[in-house]
């Protein structure tokens, strides 16, 4: 027998007993004494399932018919669930979901820190539909369908899927997908635009197009044209992130409004900002009732992005300071800090994973620091957090394994107290967990 038949996968479909959910929602089974990862199936099912990639400690699988369903068991409201990566929980219930995310964050925190916090918090929750104003689009023009696709990857990931609409994209992006499919398809390099970044401030929409080759004029024509006719504004971007530059000069900036503090934020269509506008409300309301934030606190904010916390922080602190690495967003920061009349609110530039025990940001006598890191954590500013004379620090965390190895390091060696952590909502239908927990210190 050749080596290449003995690793050749099953074609046909295989049953499954799923015993439990793994950290990004598939579900568990045993299938000739290896772990399989399969997609569509939760636990206590017997599914059907089709092997898709077998690797040396585990293998992959689609669940392809469900002989014995949960309870917990839901019928995916998007028409193009089964093939979309966009989504991968939509098949369970919706209070199911945020349980799953408890458990994962409460499941990290024991094995990782070995500690629970001294009280959880009650999960932050909102509408689990069209919420989201920001999403990286695939582009693929497929020659054997004589089709443009537009769309998020299929889950097996080689390809773009099929697909004209969104459940979870805000509704004017979502109105979107079919005709940027239409018109990318009557360009002359359609073969040669592998994305478009689609992002919805308030009342303003913008596109970003990245093309491989340049563009004639008749594309521009074609784009000006589509421009005028969906209301949005739409930039090019030729190579890297420095080339986007606007189809035209468009008057209006991105932007969206943070009602509640009177706040205002302008943004570019590149900028980070929370995708989902409204779990992004809430989760400032948590994170400053957190704070507890009295008029003479000096705050420090880190990875402070374009404001978002550190601007509604400096309506009642005496002193804000907010660090970000990525020198646009600081930018955008000072930029946003005027627009709101908060001069008592500075930004600098500092790559956090460096030792900046002699910047001069970090030598104000600082009183409370709320921390948004990206997935692989803060674990080297830690000890510089630790040298402030902070009593509070609330850190807001998109990846629970790094949020419970940085709780370990600041309960186990810089001499905090975990006292409360709870999950929010941020990506619906989806496995991704956000978390916010709140540290203090005698």
């Amino acid at each position: 027998m050749s080596r290449r038949s003995r690793h050749k996968l099953p074609q046909e479909p295989i049953e499954m007993r799923i015993e439990d959910l793994s950290h990004d929602g598939r579900g568990v089974a045993k299938w000739n004494d290896k772990v399989v990862f399969v997609q569509n199936a939760l636990p206590g099912e017997v599914v059907m399932a089709k092997l898709n990639r077998k690797t040396r400690n585990y293998n992959e699988a689609l669940a392809t018919e469900v002989l014995s369903a949960s309870p917990d068991r839901v019928e995916p409201a998007c028409e193009f669930y089964t093939v979309c990566n966009g989504c991968s929980m939509m098949h369970l219930k919706e209070e199911k979901q945020i349980e799953f995310k408890f458990n994962t964050l409460r499941n990290n925190f024991k094995k990782i820190s070995h500690l629970e916090p001294q009280q959880w918090l009650p999960p932050l929750t909102d509408t689990h539909w069209h919420y989201r104003r920001r999403a990286r689009l695939s582009v693929k023009w497929v020659t054997a369908k004589d089709k443009m696709l537009v769309g998020f990857r299929e889950k097996n990931g080689r390809f773009v899927a099929e697909m004209t609409d969104c459940q979870v994209l805000e509704k004017p992006l979502a109105r979107l997908i079919q005709p940027l499919a239409e018109m990318f398809a009557q360009t002359s390099i359609k073969t040669f635009i592998p994305q478009v970044e689609c992002s919805l401030g308030d009342g303003v929409m913008s596109i970003i197009i990245r093309h491989m080759k340049p563009l004639n004029s008749d594309d521009l024509m074609l784009f000006k044209r589509f421009s005028e006719q969906h209301d949005l504004q739409i930039f090019l971007q030729s190579k890297g992130p420095d080339t986007v530059m606007p189809l035209a000069a468009y008057e209006q900036p991105l932007g969206f409004a943070l009602t509640d503090y009177g706040l205002r934020y302008e943004f570019l269509p590149n900028d980070f900002i929370q995708v989902n506008r409204h779990m992004n409300a809430k989760m400032i309301d948590q994170a400053l009732q957190a704070m507890d934030l009295q008029p003479q606190d000096q705050v420090l904010d880190l990875f402070c992005g374009l404001g978002n916390f550190t601007l509604p922080m400096g309506q009642t602190a005496a002193t804000v300071v907010g660090v970000e690495g990525d020198a646009q967003l600081v930018e955008r920061a000072r930029h946003n800090a005027q627009l709101n009349q908060l001069d008592h609110v500075e930004f600098f530039q500092a790559d956090l994973t460096q030792d900046h025990s002699n910047s001069a940001w970090l030598q104000q006598p600082y009183t409370k620091v709320l921390i948004d890191p990206p997935r692989s954590g803060a674990w080297e500013i830690l000890p510089l957090i630790a040298q402030t004379s902070a009593k509070t620090l609330v850190y807001v965390s998109c990846h629970p394994a790094s949020l419970a190895r940085d709780t370990d390091r600041l309960v186990n060696e810089l001499g905090f107290t975990l006292q409360t952590a709870g999950v929010m909502d941020m990506f619906p239908h989806t496995s991704h967990v956000e978390s916010m927990a709140i540290f203090t210190r005698e």
